[in-house]
C-alpha cells in the first residue's frame, strides 16, 4: 500500500514540476502560466506580439507574430478588456503549433505542439462579429527555466 501511495505522490509531483512539451493543457487556458517550477522573467521581455493590422471587421484575418528569439513553448489567445475569456478564432496552427480549446471553443487558443524550435512563424486571428475591441495576448517559453507571461499587442478595434 505504502508503495502504491508513494508511486501516485511522485507521479503526482513529477508532473506538476515537468512542464508540457506537447502543449500546455486546457487547465492553463486562463492564467496562461506554464507548469514549470519556477516563475516568470520579471524583466523586460525579448519577445513582442506584432500584428498586421490594429483595427478590423467581423471575420477579417489578422496576421500575429511574435517577434523575438526562437522559443520552445506558447500559448496564445485574443482577449477583451479585463476578461480572461479567450475570444475570437484562430487560422490553422503552422506546424510545430496546435489548437487549444479555451472557453468551450475549439478554435480559440494555440499552443506548441512539441519542444522544437519556433521562430517568425505567423498565426492568424479572426474576430467575432460581437466584439469592438480585443487585444492578443501570450505567454513565451524560451525554455523551461526562462519564460514571460502576460505579453500583449497593441488594442484592436472594430
Amino acid at each position: 500500500m505504502r508503495a502504491v501511495l508513494f508511486l501516485t505522490l511522485s507521479l503526482r509531483v513529477w508532473t506538476a514540476v515537468s512542464g508540457y512539451s506537447t502543449g500546455a493543457p486546457v487547465a492553463r487556458c486562463e492564467d496562461m502560466k506554464p507548469g514549470h517550477d519556477v516563475s516568470a522573467q520579471s524583466g523586460s521581455s525579448p519577445y513582442t506580439i506584432m500584428v498586421s493590422n490594429t483595427t478590423f471587421s467581423t471575420n477579417q484575418a489578422i496576421k500575429v507574430m511574435i517577434h523575438g528569439p526562437a522559443y520552445m513553448g506558447l500559448l496564445l489567445q485574443a482577449r477583451s478588456g479585463s476578461s480572461t475569456v479567450a475570444v475570437g478564432t484562430w487560422g490553422t496552427p503552422p506546424s510545430n503549433t496546435q489548437y487549444l480549446m479555451c472557453s468551450g471553443s475549439s478554435q480559440s487558443a494555440i499552443t506548441h505542439s512539441n519542444k522544437n524550435s519556433k521562430n517568425s512563424e505567423t498565426y492568424t486571428w479572426i474576430p467575432p462579429a460581437s466584439l469592438d475591441s480585443a487585444f492578443i495576448t501570450a505567454t513565451v517559453v524560451a525554455n523551461k527555466t526562462t519564460f514571460w507571461m502576460n505579453l500583449r499587442s497593441d488594442t484592436l478595434q472594430r
